[in-house]
């Protein structure tokens, strides 16, 4: 009974705990006067009347009105309220008996002054919710600009950019979870629906748009209504991971029947030893824990919050502003640069006051510059909340991206290892979501508002002033693809020189270099809105490249033209600066610009059609070539002599920004390890306390890789860059502190991988350091392969994520290789990072002589493995196929980590017999994925979703005797486990050709295998009717790896390579590398890595991708014993390797960082590799399991792989790839190295600059 009694005590704590805690905060019950809406006219005297009490105590303010323009005639009470009879008597000060009292009666006093500080006035750090709980009339009084109440006082006057505003992306937050939630297969509309909104007493309410929307304005991303979130506790998950498929023996429900004695058969429900249940409810989903978890992330996690429905959290330099208007026309000090705060910059960052009111502390933190309204808005208040991924991500145009915790580690790491407490961390993560705060120094806020004073002391990067969020930004510098710095004139600097980076070129954008702020470009539409509810950036946008700079053929009308204008679209030439100058003006033939910041700076614009008219002194032959380029890729004639209809860039089919990008972010991921054990406050909605709290861990953030796609059909469909977006992987620790699930990716509501893509505009325009021919085209010298692998988003296989297991078959089980912490930042053991973020971690893991751990399981010959989601994809040799649930790898609560089937056979059966399986791959490899969530009317009508291809349905499974199988594996992507049964869907071995296949590798739907008599490339766009293209002659094929145009092929010779220009024609080239033991090859980038049996690691240079040749060959002194095969990933800024060394089991080495590779942000550093790991298995280690591939958004046959989060938005497809390095006959064309050799033509020259052969 005592235990019943228990019971029911717990499961009313967790009901009042759901229900959320009881406000922190005492409430004072307030009877407020009624105050006004400010008017619209009035008398000076009138105004004065409503100010003379304010006066008398603050005697002196920076703007009487608020506003710059004296004609605006308003009193204090007018925008606060209050009472402005109140006067204190001359001679009283704070000091004075009374003087309290007075203000008191004069103030409007808060429901909550213990949350506002009362009676500070300075905006409190990290209030969130506070704005929702306190009451209209003293929000009014602190700020009459916030969007709850900002109709009373500025609505006379404003109440179009009011409306407008509380509509626009900066008020609703739209895309991120409209994008979020479709990513991660949440809801299934890309037509977003949902958006942030609050009613005048702080409820969530629903946002409609000023008129419903006709079929026009829904076509161009218009929006009718957008909805609040869901509560998180009755949304279903959309994940399909173990824990939330059906089941939950001991997991009770949390609505008991009621009346029925011991409905719950809890005394019955024990846990098992060592097999705990895992499963969320009892019920359906929606219910008990089986819920969307990313939902609870987006309410507690700071993500790219708050935006302006909040104030800022006003704790940390970049972070300090005040809500609704105030947010960007109220100037806070957040950076001390003058680049990003113009003359604001001399007032620091730590968003103190200097107002000539004496009653405003001028030492306290959390106050505006001063009490003025300005349209004269720097850079660095629009980046309180642009430095952040769903928000546009900014810092691109200051030259900066987030820091990746390696570069100059031993300044931001303490000496000692920290062991935060609980508390310590609680306190950390308040100001900074990243796990890693909490251990390093930039925790300590003291120490991280002051982290760009370290700038003269560091050797790998230079970090900026401001730190929204708590994080830090590392600047991008111009290098080459090795990694070298470089200078305005391109030539190298020295790593050594201590000048370097001044001496490099900091890759800001060309318009931040002018002097250039925001406002300089983005309007008061872009600011506020147009009016309507939109779900995308892109199509919120009023201005376009053309309205400022012209095209080729004209100069620019100076109207602006983007997708959000209205009407005819804007005027530019009727607009002022805020001192009242011309914004534009024509003078003598050219057109300048006048700041919005500095009253004394103005720049010309660059014109583009002065840009290619010979004999203009602007005349750019560079510029010339790249817009009056023909389609003649014979000649690659180009000049004025082109048809607009016959230009190779043309401007309806590229945003300009397609070339003159300079770098993009290219975020490889972020993890969200959710806790339940953290009880946290939401940062929406109602507020309050409840357990569960997800900390913001980004992965790998470098600045090379640069893609191409499509734009959706409201953008014009035209070709832009291409950024890998915030792709989430998901882990979670129940209250027993078990491991759930771990590192595991979503997948997306179309079916496609939550690997998300999107095309961007990365604001790094510059005139130099712009995108090359070679970038986009095959280069001559065939030095780009891995360039254009990268472009058309095959990927590169180089920032690929392990996670905290490596997984290696070996001859006779599957081995789980602990090789990460698991705490953040999840450091691979025996590295770098390790060595700084955790010494005694690092020491110790030294002092085991560098052996790792490991979970197994029985197996057969483990030829080949794949991990994918929480189920691990084995060919087991006369074992044949097996698919491993290993979805409680990391759950100390089970004690087998590695199982078979949950139950019994006759409910999941994941096993294909064969007679010798050899290899298994499939067509998205790494990337989840689940095909029938894609074929649907909602799918690819509404959403305009690409269709996918039938292949990846399917594993396909190489056996020795038997040949090829497939396999639907389509039932472990649907989260419902009781059809989990393996069936072949096909056998082919025509004629036994594929007699002794030993490996395959997949291009698309082209499938190359291997085999004793040569590698046989199989035709699979119909998976059930494979075709034989053709055989590839080699002695004894062992393995292969595709990288854009070629194949590199293992064999008893070492290795060859064959060109699959044309996949249907094969051309074996005579290239080879000798090597005695050619086991198999890892393509990443510029480099092989060929695991080459006795002889260790050899590592080949493929820049010159039909050229190879030997680099290094590695052992590691002898280490390396019998490799044979190995893989390569990044871990923050550090390349890896992992290699399967047969006898000596796994070893891990590291081949790039700081310390051993100065050049580490290339985008192909040199390696240069060191042992530091390795764990033995009990037999030879044969293969490894490739990380989860970061930046493949579409396979080598076009189709697509990865999530697009913008409607109608898609990768290139198959014949846009190929257009850009094929000619009309099928063969390839290439482009000069040097561009400049190809000169300007007055007509087509006949003949062909290529022999084709």
């Amino acid at each position: 009974m005592k235990r019943f009694i228990h019971y029911l005590l717990l499961l009313s704590a967790l009901i009042a705990a759901t229900a959320y805690a009881s406000e922190k905060a005492h409430k004072v019950e307030r009877d407020y006067d009624f105050y006004p809406p400010a008017p619209a006219f009035q008398t000076q005297d009138v105004a004065d009347e409503k100010s003379a009490g304010c006066m008398s105590c603050h005697t002196e303010t920076d703007s009487k009105n608020m506003h710059s323009n004296s004609a605006v005639v308003l009193g204090c009470t007018d925008c606060h309220g209050g009472n402005a009879s109140v006067k204190i008597e001359a001679g009283m000060t704070r000091k004075t008996d009374g003087y309290f009292a007075k203000m008191e009666q004069a103030h409007v006093l808060p429901t909550l002054p213990d949350a506002w500080l009362y009676p500070s006035s300075a905006n409190p750090e990290i209030s969130y919710t506070l704005l929702n709980k306190e009451s209209p009339e003293f929000i009014r009084f602190m700020n009459p600009s916030d969007y709850r109440i900002v109709e009373d006082a500025c609505g006379s006057c404003h109440q179009k950019e009011i409306e407008a505003s509380k509509r626009s992306l900066h008020a609703t937050g739209a895309m991120l979870w409209g994008g979020a939630s479709y990513n991660n297969g949440i809801l299934p509309f890309k037509n977003y629906i949902l958006g942030e909104a609050y009613t005048r007493d702080g409820k969530a309410a629903a946002i409609q748009g000023p008129i419903k929307p006709d079929a026009a304005m829904t076509e161009q991303g218009v929006i009718d209504t957008l909805y609040p979130l869901p509560a998180w506790e009755t949304v279903k998950p959309g994940d399909i991971f173990r824990v939330f498929e059906r089941g939950g023996r001991n997991i009770t429900n949390l609505f008991p029947e009621t009346g029925i004695p011991n409905s719950l058969g809890v005394l019955q429900r024990l846990e098992e030893p060592g097999r705990p249940d895992f499963r969320q409810s009892n019920r359906g989903p929606g219910t008990g824990q089986r819920i969307s978890v990313p939902l609870i992330n987006i309410t507690k996690t700071r993500l790219n919050d708050p935006l302006l429905w909040f104030m800022g959290t006003n704790d940390q330099p970049g972070d300090y502003r005040n809500s609704g208007c105030a947010s960007c026309h109220v100037v806070y000090a957040n950076d001390r640069d003058p680049r990003h705060s113009g003359f604001y910059a001399q007032h620091g960052h730590e968003g103190k006051s200097i107002s000539k009111d004496p009653t405003i502390s001028k030492t306290e933190s959390g106050h505006p510059l001063q009490h003025t309204f300005s349209n004269a808005i720097p850079t660095s208040q629009c980046m309180i909340c642009h430095m952040h991924q769903p928000n546009m991500f900014m810092n691109t145009y200051l030259g900066y991206t987030m820091w990746d915790y390696e570069s100059d580690a031993p300044s931001m790491w303490p000496e000692k290892q920290k062991y935060p407490t609980e508390e310590e961390k609680h306190n950390v993560y308040e100001h900074n979501p990243e796990g890693a705060a909490a251990r390093g120094k930039w925790g300590d806020r003291e120490f991280l508002k002051n982290v760009s004073d370290l700038n003269p002391e560091l050797k790998d990067t230079q970090f900026a002033d401001y730190h929204g969020h708590g994080w830090n930004f590392r600047a991008i510098f111009k290098r080459d693809r090795k990694g070298n710095l470089l200078d305005a004139e391109g030539e190298k600097v020295s790593d050594e020189d201590p000048e370097k980076f001044d001496k490099a070129v900091h890759m800001s954008s060309v318009h931040l270099d002018v002097g250039m702020h925001c406002v300089d470009c983005h309007f008061s539409q872009d600011g506020h809105g147009n009016g309507h509810l939109q779900g995308e950036v892109a199509l919120a946008v009023e201005i376009d490249c053309q309205d400022c700079h012209g095209n080729a053929d004209s100069y620019p009308n100076l109207t602006t033209s983007g997708p959000a204008k209205l009407e005819n679209g804007r005027d530019l030439t009727l607009l002022r600066t805020p001192d009242g100058r011309k914004r534009f003006e024509w003078i003598n033939g050219k057109l300048f610009q006048r700041a919005s910041l500095d009253p004394n700076k103005e720049w010309e614009l660059s014109l583009v059609k002065d840009s290619v008219t010979l004999g203009n002194a602007h005349y750019n032959e560079k510029a010339a070539r790249a817009k009056l380029m023909s389609k003649d890729t014979d000649n690659l004639s180009w000049g004025e002599f082109v048809p607009t209809n016959n230009r190779a860039h043309q401007d309806s089919e590229m945003e300009c920004y397609s070339c003159h990008t300079s770098w993009t972010t290219s975020c490889g991921g972020c993890h969200l390890p959710i806790q339940a054990n953290q009880k946290t406050e939401r940062h929406h909605y109602e507020g309050g306390e409840s357990r569960n709290y997800a900390t913001y861990n980004p992965q790998v953030a470098r600045d090379q890789i640069f893609m191409l796609g499509r734009r959706g059909d409201r953008k014009g469909g035209k070709i832009a860059p291409v950024r890998s977006t915030s792709a989430l992987v998901l882990s979670s620790t129940n209250s027993n502190r078990e491991n759930t699930y771990i590192q595991q990716p979503p997948i997306s509501s179309s079916g496609y991988s939550s690997q998300a893509m999107n095309p961007h505009f990365p604001h790094t325009v510059r005139k130099t350091e712009t995108k090359d021919c070679q970038d986009c085209h095959v280069s001559d010298s065939n030095d780009n392969n891995a360039i254009m692998s990268q472009l058309l988003m095959f990927g590169t296989n180089y920032i690929n994520f392990v996670g905290k297991y490596a997984w290696v078959g070996s001859e006779n089980a599957v081995n789980a290789v602990d090789v990460t912490e698991w705490e953040e930042p999840q450091a691979v053991r025996g590295s770098y990072l390790q060595k700084y973020a955790y010494p005694d971690f690092y020491q110790a893991h030294l002092d085991k002589g560098g052996e790792l751990t490991a979970h197994t399981h029985s197996a057969g010959e483990v030829g080949c493995l794949q991990m994918r989601g929480e189920y691990l994809f084995v060919a087991e040799g006369k074992e044949g196929f097996s698919v491993y649930d290993i979805a409680s790898i990391d759950n100390k609560g089970v004690s087998q980590r590695i199982i078979t089937a949950p139950f019994s056979p006759l409910g999941h059966d994941a096993h294909i017999d064969s007679k010798d399986a050899s290899c298994m791959t499939m067509p998205s490899m790494t990337q989840p994925i689940a095909y029938e969530r894609n074929d649907s009317e909602l799918m690819r009508v509404t959403n305009k979703e690409t269709p996918m291809h039938p292949i990846h349905k399917y594993a396909f499974i190489t056996d020795r005797e038997e040949g090829l199988i497939l396999v639907d594996i389509n039932t472990f992507a649907d989260g419902e486990p009781r059809n989990n049964q393996l069936e072949r869907a096909l056998t082919w071995n025509p004629g036994g050709v594929l007699k002794g296949a030993n490996h395959i590798t997949m291009g698309g739907y082209y499938a190359y295998i291997s085999t004793p008599i040569g590698v046989l490339v199989v035709n699979l766009n119909e998976p059930l009717k494979p075709k034989l293209e053709s055989i590839i002659s080699v002695k004894d094929a062992r393995a292969t790896a595709l990288q854009f145009r070629y194949l590199y092929v293992t064999t008893a010779e070492g290795v060859q390579v064959v060109d699959v220009t044309d996949v249907k024609n094969p051309h074996l080239l005579p290239t080879k590398i000798e090597l005695a033991d050619a086991q198999r090859i890892y393509l990443a980038r510029t480099y092989a890595y060929v695991a080459a049996g006795k002889d260790g690691l050899v590592i080949l240079d493929i820049e010159q991708a039909d050229q190879p040749k030997v680099y290094q060959t590695f052992n590691a002194d002898g280490e390396l014993k019998d490799a044979r095969d190995v893989i390569v990933a990044t871990t923050n800024a550090s390349l890896f390797a992992y290699v399967a060394d047969g006898v000596g089991g796994l070893k891990v080495l590291q081949l790039t960082s700081p310390e051993i590779q100065p050049k580490f942000y290339g985008f192909s550093p040199e390696p240069n590799p060191h042992l530091i790991a390795h764990y033995q298995t009990s037999k030879p280690a044969l293969s490894l399991s490739r990380g989860l591939a970061r930046d493949r958004g579409v396979d080598e046959t076009g189709e697509q792989i990865s999530v697009f989060g913008r409607l109608g938005s898609r990768p290139l497809n198959l014949e846009e790839m190929k257009r850009l390095y094929l000619n009309p006959n099928g063969k390839p064309w290439t482009v000069p190295v040097d561009s400049s050799t190809l000169k300007r033509s007055d007509s087509y020259v006949k003949g062909d600059r290529h022999s084709n052969d």
